[in-house]
């Protein structure tokens, strides 16, 4: 099988013009994939080594849709399919990035045995979120996830602002899923606030580090 030719990070700089910034900027936005780096020691010590063809066209695409478009839309555009494809069980098993209690938490509240769309991959990084915070035992966080589930249906998809919100009055613990701001009363104090689109965004760099 032959070799697929590789370049230097370095000599990617040099070709490009691109600054050492603005080419890690575009890898944590998603645009440069994670896959693509390969760190090998050389008689310099270790250097990193991309696809050439691939890294190259990739640069020469961003630069071609960096002045019209935000780099968020550029990455859609790069693979808009990771966002609307269906994930298996066996591929959202793959995404180590995800806990093994998590997928396990949502396993359990799911209907139907079917591949995950992107949105319950969602709800799976919001229970590892949740479990990560620690604020909440495992039953609070299996009726907000029942909340969450639910409640995203209520909001559209392209929605500013969506909100996971675990608020407590009393000896009483509610979640609350809603768009833009929202008022509990003076009684009630928020345990703990996701950024959906937030955890969204994050999940979206990390599909794109598989290309």
């Amino acid at each position: 099988m032959a070799q697929i030719p590789m370049i230097s990070k370095n000599e990617v700089l040099k070709r490009t013009g691109i600054s050492y910034g603005q080419f890690y900027r575009w890898k944590r936005k998603g645009l440069i994939p994670e896959a693509w780096f390969n760190r090998r020691s050389t008689f310099t010590g270790q250097e990193t080594f991309l696809p050439q063809e691939k890294i190259l066209e990739r640069i020469r695409r961003i630069n071609e849709l960096k002045d019209d478009h935000s780099l968020d839309a550029i990455a859609e555009m790069l693979s808009p399919d990771l966002i609307r494809r269906t994930y298996s069980a066996s591929e959202v098993e793959a995404m180590d990035w995800l806990s093994t209690r998590a997928r396990k938490v949502y396993r359990g509240l799911r209907e139907g045995q079917g591949p995950y769309g992107v949105n319950e991959v969602l709800f799976v990084a919001a229970i590892e979120h949740l479990m990560q915070d620690g604020k909440l035992t495992s039953e609070q966080i299996e009726l907000a996830t029942r909340t969450m589930i639910a409640g995203l249906e209520a909001l559209p998809d392209d929605g500013e602002d969506r909100y996971l919100t675990v608020a407590r009055r009393s000896s009483v613990t509610f979640p609350v899923v809603f768009s833009g701001e929202a008022y509990f009363g003076p009684d009630a104090a928020v345990v703990v606030s996701l950024d959906l689109n937030e955890v969204l965004a994050q999940i979206k760099v990390k599909l794109r580090e598989v290309l």
